[in-house]
């Protein structure tokens, strides 16, 4: 999927100490970014880099004039879905029957994706993030 839409989209390198850890891409459309796709490797999970790397790209979005980050996955993310509520990221909404059309079932933790599951963070212009 990936390489179906970087030309949408913005792709970035995660360093930490030098090393390339992790890649992401930004879709900018209007005043709101969305992270289409954020990746680290699998050794460097765990250790709140990644929480490290929302924090890089929402000071980026930010200074780049966004007031929005939002990011989906799907419904049977459970950890992902938590990962990005304690990154500082809210429900914002569901796109129904996203995962249906899929060529391929997505399973994760033993269910078939579905829905996929909106979060947006508010960024900061003036006003705090929430």
């Amino acid at each position: 999927h990936l390489r179906g839409y970087l030309d949408r989209g913005e792709l970035l390198e995660i360093h930490d100490a030098g090393e390339m850890i992790g890649v992401v891409v930004l879709v900018r459309q209007a005043d709101e970014v969305e992270i289409w796709n954020i990746a680290l490797a699998e050794d460097h999970r765990g250790r709140g880099l990644g929480r490290l790397a929302i924090r890089a790209i929402a000071d980026r979005c930010t200074r780049a004039g966004a007031t929005r980050l939002t990011v989906g996955t799907s419904d049977c993310s459970l950890g992902t879905i938590a990962f990005y509520r304690k990154a500082g990221f809210r429900f914002a909404g569901v796109r129904e029957g996203y995962f249906d059309t899929y060529p391929m079932a997505v399973v994760e933790n033993g269910i078939r994706a579905r829905d996929m599951v909106m979060l947006r963070m508010t960024l900061p212009s003036g006003s705090t993030r929430t």
